[in-house]
């Protein structure tokens, strides 16, 4: 299968997007007025750093989220061939700026007892 990446024009689009989004969340804080004279820098930084970590994890849940739907909803099992359903199981995980939870993809099988997941060279169906 193969990986698309985005090209450095798609990631500037990307940005300029946030960037927009940066100023809605300004106006959110604060009112159309903007801050008043004794809100520090810090103050300002405090509510970009809680706007930046939001926008990674509504990203990244998104795109694991959507990219999960193409998954089948049985795989066989690595070892013995079955036919296992894959489910998914609430997983924390780091990422850059921000700490969220993942619904990832794992399948169990009965016969060998132990989970799997689904392998990321397979095929999409």
């Amino acid at each position: 299968m193969a990986k698309r990446k985005l090209t450095p024009e798609q990631l500037t689009s990307v940005k300029e997007l946030a960037k927009q989004w940066g100023k809605i969340v300004a106006r959110r804080a604060y009112g159309e007025g903007g801050p008043e004279l004794d809100v520090d820098f810090d103050q300002m930084e405090q509510i970009a750093a809680a706007a930046s970590a939001g926008l990674v994890e509504g990203t990244l849940e998104q795109l694991t989220h959507t990219q999960a739907q193409k998954l089948p909803d049985e795989l066989p099992c690595p070892t013995c061939q079955r036919v296992c359903s894959v489910q998914t199981r609430p997983r924390e995980l780091v990422a850059r700026g921000a700490t969220l939870t993942l619904q990832e993809p794992v399948a169990h099988c009965p016969v060998c007892r132990r989970d799997f997941f689904p392998p990321t060279n397979q095929p999409q169906t």
